[in-house]
């Protein structure tokens, strides 16, 4: 009977720590500014600043912070979760064009 109460612990505790490891990698979305908290345009402009973005222009697209401009002389495109600080999932900062 022992056995038996060990088994479906150690059952439970595998199937949870792969549910954990699941939802850990649908939210890995890059974080650009920490907080996951609302950020402000002017937050974003400060971040795009001190990681070496030129020429930039910020706009607004829904929930969204659209931004374009130069990142070390490179023409780039990224977006930014103006709830949550994050970067959109599709743009990870290394656009091939």
């Amino acid at each position: 009977m022992n056995r038996v109460f060990a088994g479906l612990i150690a059952g439970s505790l595998m199937i949870a720590g792969a549910g954990f490891m699941i939802a850990r990698a649908a939210q890995s979305n890059t974080v650009f500014i920490a907080g996951d908290r609302p950020v402000s345009a002017e937050e974003v402009e400060a971040k795009l600043k001190s990681d070496g973005w030129s020429n930039f222009v910020v706009s607004s697209e829904g929930k969204y912070l659209e931004v374009s401009g130069l990142l070390n002389g490179k023409a780039s495109k990224i977006a930014i979760d103006s709830q949550t600080g994050r970067l959109r999932a599709s743009d990870d900062d290394g656009d091939d064009d």
